[in-house]
This record gives structure tokens, C-alpha cells and sequence, in this order.
């Protein structure tokens, strides 16, 4: 999985959930960027990341994972929280939030494009602290709202417990996507994957990352892909569950197995956690 824009936040969405009838193809955004301008000195990242190496996965297994969609087209992923809400990184959310009609959630089928269920958000909820536009931003989280009680009563479309603590160095983990499963190939996957992560720490992240002129900060939790799994372009805001848990939503995904830690927004940090908490209830 791969991706170079910060951390999340969600919204409300709104709208009546249809059958989603057309497969519609899911396109990759290569583009080097965070927050739609061009990274400096942070070679060969980009906007959304997808999984490489990983293996395929079953949506009845893994209920909470979404595509999100941008103008009817696949753009990055989403996590269900509540019957109402969905959880992404703000940096891919937050130039729409006044024209949320072009951004739809899609769920409930392992395919990307086909056997689903199609929701229109209502609302974008981008944390208060996030700065857009100012390269790798902290507080990337939002907050994405579809009708009341939208996700309730659909197959294979249930909320993630949210991490309640946080997790120690070496923790096994795993993150759901559908991105990239080869570096070069601009083409997502053709079913929901997955790919074990292991908790990195602050200050080996925060090393790596300086050389990009990136900051790791609070809110932020690193992991790297064991046994060269890695996320890759398409797979921004890819949830990162340890334990059960929701833990973190990616954020910033580098080139595809290129040894860099990939970098999440950090669920149980106080002031993620309370946004959360303030705009969804949960």
C-alpha cells in the first residue's frame, strides 16, 4: 500500500444507498504529491497508496473496509465506524467539502467495483487543527457522513471497534486495500487485500522521514510491512487494524517496498480521538 498525504478525518455523508450496477474502473493516481502539491524532496511517494505483496481477503471478513469515490471514480479507502460514519485522511477529503455531492462511499463486496452497495456523504467533518496545503499536515483525519443509519441492516458492511490504547513497538498488525499490488503496474487489484504491518518506532520513523523534510508527530504511528509487503499508490486512508482494532488510517504511503516506513494517523491520540468522539458519537 502506498500513499504521501497525511493523516484523516471524516465526515457525514448523505443520500439513499443504491445498488451500485456499473462497474466503473478504479483508476491510480501516481502523481508525487500531499495535498495535491508536489512533495519536496519525498521521491516516488504519492497521493494514494496501495498493497503490494499482500493476499487476498474476503469483505465478510473484513465488513468495515470502503473504496471511497470521487466523481463516480476510485480514489483511496474509508473505514466504517458507525451506522453513520466513516473514517479517512483529511487530505483527500477536505478540497470537496463543499461540494460533497461528487464524493460516494462504496461497500460491502471485496470487489472494487461490482456487487456493492453505493453511498452518497452528506457531510465532511476535516479536523479544526488540520492546515491544507501545507505539505505533510498532523491532525489528518476526517470525518465522512452518509444518511442516518445508512451502513445499518447491508451485507457485509459493519463498523471497526476503534483502538482504546495504544500499541507497542513490534506489534503485528494488518492493513486492508485496494491498491497496487505491483510498483510499476498503474492498476488497483481486483478484490480487497491485505498485508501484515509491524509498529514502528516514533524516533526510527521520525529519522527516516527527516530526510524528506517530513515531521512525525504525536499523532502520527509508523509501521513497516513484513516479508516485503508494503503499501502502495491507492491505498491512502487504508485502515491499519491491531488486535481487532481500529489503529491507525494511512496517511502517508511511500514508494512500494522501498524499505521506508509507511505513516498513519494515530486513533488513540487525545486530540484525534476526541474529534472523532465530537462529530460521530463513538
Amino acid at each position: 500500500m502506498k500513499q504521501v498525504n497525511c493523516i484523516f478525518i471524516f465526515g457525514l455523508f448523505c443520500s439513499n444507498a443504491v445498488s451500485a450496477n456499473k462497474n466503473e474502473k478504479a483508476t491510480a493516481e501516481a502523481s508525487v504529491q500531499v495535498n495535491d502539491k508536489n512533495v519536496t524532496k519525498a521521491e516516488e511517494t504519492a497521493q494514494s497508496g496501495r498493497i503490494i505483496n499482500g493476499f487476498a481477503v474476503d469483505i465478510a471478513r473484513y465488513p468495515f473496509a470502503l473504496t471511497l469515490r470521487l466523481d463516480g471514480r476510485y480514489r483511496s479507502s474509508a473505514v466504517v465506524i458507525s451506522l453513520s460514519c466513516a473514517l479517512t485522511g483529511a487530505d483527500d477529503v477536505s478540497p470537496y467539502r463543499n461540494s460533497v455531492q461528487r464524493v460516494t462511499l462504496y461497500g460491502g463486496s471485496s470487489s472494487a467495483t461490482s456487487g456493492g452497495v453505493l453511498f452518497q456523504v452528506t457531510r465532511i467533518a476535516v479536523h479544526p487543527n488540520y492546515v491544507p496545503n501545507s505539505g505533510v499536515s498532523d491532525f489528518n483525519i476526517a470525518v465522512l457522513t452518509v444518511p442516518t443509519n445508512a451502513f445499518g441492516g447491508k451485507r457485509y458492511i459493519a463498523s471497526i471497534p476503534l483502538a482504546p490504547d495504544g500499541v507497542t513497538i513490534g506489534t503485528k498488525c494488518s492493513v486492508f486495500g485496494w491498491g497496487r499490488t505491483i510498483a510499476n503496474l498503474p492498476a488497483t487489484a481486483t478484490a480487497l487485500r491485505s498485508a501484515d504491518m509491524y509498529i514502528t518506532s516514533d524516533a526510527t520513523c521520525a529519522r527516516v522521514w527527516a530526510t524528506f523534510g517530513v515531521k512525525i508527530t504525536s499523532n502520527m504511528l509508523c509501521a513497516k510491512g513484513g516479508k516485503a509487503a508494503d503499501v502502495c499508490p491507492g491505498d491512502y486512508g487504508n485502515a491499519l487494524v491491531c488486535s481487532g482494532r481500529l489503529t491507525g488510517v494511512a496517511i502517508l504511503v511511500t514508494s512500494c517496498g522501498n524499505g521506508r516506513d509507511a505513516v498513519y494517523t494515530k486513533i488513540t491520540a487525545p486530540s484525534v480521538r476526541s474529534f472523532i468522539r465530537i462529530q460521530t458519537g463513538v
